[in-house]
């Protein structure tokens, strides 16, 4: 009983373990049911339906909090910076940061594995990209800046180029010159 009474006490703490617990079962390549994340999550499939309502559901929840943290990570970069939070430089920055950030690869490794079976979370972060681009009016120079990051990124998720600290800055800095070169 003092255990049930200090998960109903923790919903927070709870949701957060859930959510933990499903990027770590995607990472793994593991079968993510609502049974095997309460398993990993130390929770019964009750406070996973709880929390969550099904696996679409937690999915969801999963890429949204995914996305929160990276657009105030992009709205941190344009307040530095300047710019717009969404444009091709905030977004080239926010995700060279999100590479050397144990956590957020983590998260995102997972939001990626989660895209490949479940279309509609593909279809939403295809949206939010071209929304992105259709906002900012960005030219074929940005664009290469986006897809450059973005190939970056996948490499940190998937652990394919080792780069070194001064290696990402002087791509970083060479992508920001082409990105400002074509705006002059």
């Amino acid at each position: 009983m003092d255990d049930i009474r200090k998960r109903t006490r923790a919903p927070v703490e709870v949701h957060a373990r859930i959510l933990a617990a499903a990027a770590d079962l995607l990472t793994e390549g593991a079968p993510l049911s609502i049974g095997s994340v309460a398993e990993a999550a130390g929770v019964t499939k009750g406070a996973v339906q709880h929390h969550f309502g099904t696996r679409e559901a937690l999915l969801q929840a999963l890429w949204n909090s995914t996305q929160a943290e990276f657009l105030d990570d992009l709205g941190r970069d344009a307040a530095r910076h300047g710019g717009s939070p969404l444009g091709a430089a905030s977004y080239l920055r926010a995700t060279v940061r999100a590479g050397t950030r144990r956590h957020v690869t983590r998260r995102w490794r997972a939001v990626l594995a989660a895209c490949v079976v479940e279309r509609p979370l593909a279809r939403q972060w295809s949206d939010w990209v071209g929304s992105c681009r259709r906002d900012n009016a960005e030219g074929t120079q940005d664009l290469i800046v986006r897809l450059a990051a973005d190939g970056l990124w996948l490499s940190d998720l998937l652990g394919i180029y080792k780069l070194s600290a001064g290696e990402r800055r002087a791509l970083q800095d060479a992508l920001l010159a082409r990105s400002e070169a074509a705006k002059a």
